[in-house]
């Protein structure tokens, strides 16, 4: 049994490969091919998507670290949430976890780091820095030591490894620029 091909269609179930010096296969297989091409391209997409960096998975953000020469452990924080730890060079920052359900399916995550400065930083040193920033904050605890923190909100789909990869970079930079302005 055959049926008409309504020539609107035609196009569309057999799109202009054929080249009349090639056999029916030769042109055939040309269909098959870009059907395995697309099906190929997005097959290496699903990986891609896998390799999200989620709160709710603190695993994604150790390998995302580990990806990246960079050593990092996996903890808990006082509550009892995620905490990864992490070093560059000589120093330790962290990453806490946030917005969790009983200490799990986290949304939210904070680069983190702190310093003893003994007095030697006012508040109109860490006003001007925040001021001048947009996603980095810093603040003075009671004791008088000054923070740094970075929030990144990931929520239930993550944030590719580029993105966080340019988060990450964003916090390197900024404890650089912090630590020159408080005299680190």
């Amino acid at each position: 049994y055959s049926f008409p091909m309504v020539p609107e269609l035609q196009s569309v179930f057999f799109p202009v490969y054929a080249d009349s010096t090639k056999t029916f296969r030769e042109n055939a297989m040309k269909p098959i091919s870009v059907i395995t091409g697309l099906t190929l391209a997005f097959g290496l997409a699903a990986p891609a998507a896998a390799q999200q960096v989620l709160a709710s998975n603190p695993q994604s953000v150790i390998d995302y670290f580990f990806q990246a020469g960079v050593p990092a452990q996996l903890t808990t924080d006082s509550v009892g949430d995620p905490l990864v730890e992490f070093r560059v060079d000589a120093d330790t920052y962290q990453v806490f976890f946030y917005d969790c359900t009983d200490n799990s399916d986290c949304l939210a995550l904070q680069f983190y780091t702190g310093y003893r400065v003994d007095g030697d930083v006012t508040l109109d040193i860490i006003n001007g820095w925040n001021m001048d920033r947009r996603f980095v904050r810093a603040y003075m605890t009671d004791e008088g030591a000054a923070r740094i923190e970075m929030d990144i909100a990931t929520g239930a789909d993550g944030v590719s490894q580029r993105d966080f990869g340019e988060l990450y970079n964003l916090w390197l930079e900024s404890v650089r620029l912090f630590e020159e302005r408080i005299n680190w």
